[in-house]
């Protein structure tokens, strides 16, 4: 099932600099994005573990959809994003898939069911509150549903908790790379009603323009199901 952007939802202007950036270079973002994450394998892990025949995926800040787009086509998959060429790529890579325009801060429309399996790694750095997000997540999830979120962890960062720092002066000028310490992430995947199976302190992605490489705190998570 195809989705359309919703051009009429009301958007920040944090949100539409985030859009019109990756609108940019939506086209060759898999290419050039291939030589600086580190997370691709690891995600693909998850899948393979996790992803069960006609079982229905949330592919969370899906971009051009990579990450999910050679699912077998009887998974259905679900993507959301705040750029309109992002999912332009994606609806033109898996045609049977859905793609939205969504920000992950807001609940998940009722009407689009539960999911089985959600990722949300390569999106959270965006994230202004770890918790409700992680909530609205949790939210749309059906019971039992297995979830890997990866969530920029900064060790060298001088706050405890949330922290920011620059995403790009030259890019994104004023927009903010959220980041948050072990405990920060422990405590939202808690109040979200999550259960952590795992978690691990990994490279995620060269950041190239200040010559660093973005720490994830990468976790498998589980919405369990109501004790009878």
């Amino acid at each position: 099932m195809q989705g359309d952007p919703r051009p009429d939802a009301p958007r920040s202007p944090e949100n539409e600099a985030i859009g019109l950036y990756y609108d940019d270079f939506a086209p060759a973002y898999v290419p050039g994005w291939r030589s600086l994450q580190h997370y691709g394998s690891l995600v693909a892990d998850f899948l393979l573990r996790t992803v069960t025949p006609e079982c229905r995926v949330l592919d969370v800040g899906c971009g051009p959809g990579q990450l999910t787009r050679n699912l077998a086509p009887d998974v259905s998959v679900t993507g959301v994003d705040l750029s309109p060429r992002m999912l332009a790529v994606a609806r033109t890579e898996r045609p049977g898939g859905r793609y939205e325009q969504h920000d992950f801060h807001d609940p998940l429309p009722g009407g689009w069911g539960r999911f089985d399996v959600v990722v949300a790694v390569g999106c959270l750095e965006f994230c202004r509150d770890l918790t409700a997000t992680l909530r609205n997540l949790a939210d749309a999830c059906a019971p039992g549903a297995r979830l890997l979120v990866g969530v920029v962890e900064d060790r060298t960062a001088r706050e405890p908790g949330h922290s920011r720092r620059a995403f790009s002066e030259d890019g994104l000028p004023g927009v903010d790379m959220h980041c948050y310490d072990a405990t920060a992430q422990l405590a939202a995947v808690t109040a979200a009603g999550l259960s952590p199976w795992s978690y691990r302190f990994v490279p995620a992605w060269r950041h190239e323009e200040y010559s660093y490489v973005v720490q994830y705190g990468l976790w498998e998570l589980r919405k369990d199901a109501p004790r009878p």
